[in-house]
């Protein structure tokens, strides 16, 4: 492991200088590590915390198998990890079954059978009071239905489909993770 022998050594202070001395060339040699935290603004990681640093947790809640899977690829590249429930009820029954804060945001459809994105998030806000937001997701985009959302507890409302700049700027808002 060594280039040359070490020099003999006659006395204690020689060792001393000769270990100092291997060991500051030896700093010369060093790499920094190349991890880069995100760059997270004071704000953001003073109201969302430590875990913004982190991707998300996105459950996607949509009955449109191909608007689902659109969703669900899209979010991937972002890097978050997602879970698909095809309606309000799966919706609910997978959030009273998994750990609080285990999802960071919800993508929430509106019009779906067996229970509709209305009725499922009144459960959520109102029934299990989860501080998760809520994001409705819909076809059926005017005033009187974002209304409704307001009341019902919605922390945003949003039209179908959702551009990529769209959804990246949604994740920033409610996560506060810096999609890249």
């Amino acid at each position: 492991y060594f280039d040359k022998p070490p020099p003999a050594i006659t006395d204690s202070s020689s060792a001393a200088s000769s270990i100092s001395n291997s060991t500051i060339s030896s700093k010369e040699n060093f790499e920094q590590p190349k991890d880069e935290l995100p760059v997270i603004d004071m704000g953001t990681l003073a109201e969302k915390g430590v875990k913004c640093q982190d991707p998300p947790s996105v459950l996607v809640v949509e009955d449109t198998k191909a608007c689902a899977k659109m969703l669900c690829m899209t979010l991937s590249k972002f890097k978050c990890s997602t879970k698909w429930a095809e309606n309000g009820k799966i919706a609910v029954d997978i959030l009273l079954n998994s750990m609080p804060g285990t999802y960071d945001l919800i993508l929430m459809d509106l019009r779906m059978p067996v229970m509709d994105g209305l009725e499922a998030t009144k459960l959520i806000k109102k029934d299990m009071k989860l501080t998760t937001p809520v994001v409705a997701l819909t076809g059926d985009y005017n005033e009187e239905t974002k209304k409704e959302c307001e009341n019902i507890g919605f922390n945003g409302f949003y039209a179908k489909p959702m551009k990529r700049n769209v959804l990246k700027a949604v994740i920033k808002e409610y996560t506060g993770y810096q999609v890249k």
